[in-house]
């Protein structure tokens, strides 16, 4: 069910941050309505680990420049897929930061430069399917 969801607002929410660099915050509930009702029976731990994701989030994005909608995004795929195990949240961080790499790599080559506005949606999603593929 999981990956279906995944899938389903991945291609969406993907092809919106690559046409206009932006994640719409209504696409952004659609998704957290439906990752929340997944996640029904052990709604506070969603909303604890999502908050903590967020805080850190506001963080990254003062200080790197992430954006807010890559922050939102990934304060609803964190609490979806990993379930209160350290070694769980370090594997999708890992496969999320593989993709990028990948991602920009392809940038890199396809364009001779990297913009500063990278559609990291993708590559969200990327790694959320590749970590459950590793589950």
């Amino acid at each position: 069910m999981t990956l279906g969801l995944l899938i389903i607002f991945g291609a969406v929410i993907s092809r919106i941050d690559i046409r206009t660099h932006q994640i719409p915050n209504r696409a952004l509930i659609y998704f957290l309505i439906c990752a929340a009702a997944l996640s029904f029976r052990d709604l506070s731990r969603f909303a604890q680990i999502s908050l903590l994701t967020l805080l850190f989030g506001i963080f990254f994005s003062i200080v790197i420049g992430v954006g807010m909608g890559d922050v939102k995004l990934i304060a609803v795929l964190l609490p979806l897929l990993a379930h209160n195990h350290a070694l769980k949240i370090s594997l999708l961080l890992i496969c999320i930061s593989v993709t990028s790499i990948v991602a920009a790599v392809i940038t890199i080559v396809k364009k001779g430069t990297i913009s500063v506005a990278i559609p990291w949606a993708p590559s969200l999603f990327s790694g959320a399917i590749l970590y459950l593929a590793t589950r």
